[in-house]
């Protein structure tokens, strides 16, 4: 069984291709994970994409290939090393959340120095 922590939403696959797809959310990141329909069972798997959501009132995101947990998309062959990832991925978005709040404000002390120069 895959976590359901921080899971956002569970639908079929948009696509029409079938399937179903998982999205997760921590902050402004999350994982984008499919299971696409197979014919055989041992050919069951997870594709999965890091991505970036947008500050918009309905669930849009585009994929982020800009972290360092993936610079691709990944597949993962069972439950248990997809549950691995997201348990990585949620405490990596955390952690990426406090450095972007940081940033503007060494910008601020940046431009404050500037100034008064």
């Amino acid at each position: 069984m895959v976590i359901q922590e921080n899971l956002l939403l569970q639908r079929v696959q948009p696509d029409g291709q079938g399937g179903i797809q998982l999205l997760y959310k921590v902050n402004q990141y999350g994982v984008s994970a499919i299971s696409r329909p197979q014919e055989e069972i041992f050919m069951i798997h997870w594709e999965v994409d890091v991505i970036k959501y947008h500050n918009q009132p309905n669930i849009a995101f585009e994929p982020c290939h800009t972290t360092e947990l993936a610079s691709r998309p990944l597949r993962f062959n069972n439950d248990k090393s997809l549950n691995e990832f997201l348990e990585k991925a949620f405490k990596y978005f955390a952690e990426l959340e406090t450095l972007e709040q940081l940033l503007p404000e060494s910008r601020d002390t940046t431009r404050k120095s500037e100034i008064g120069r």
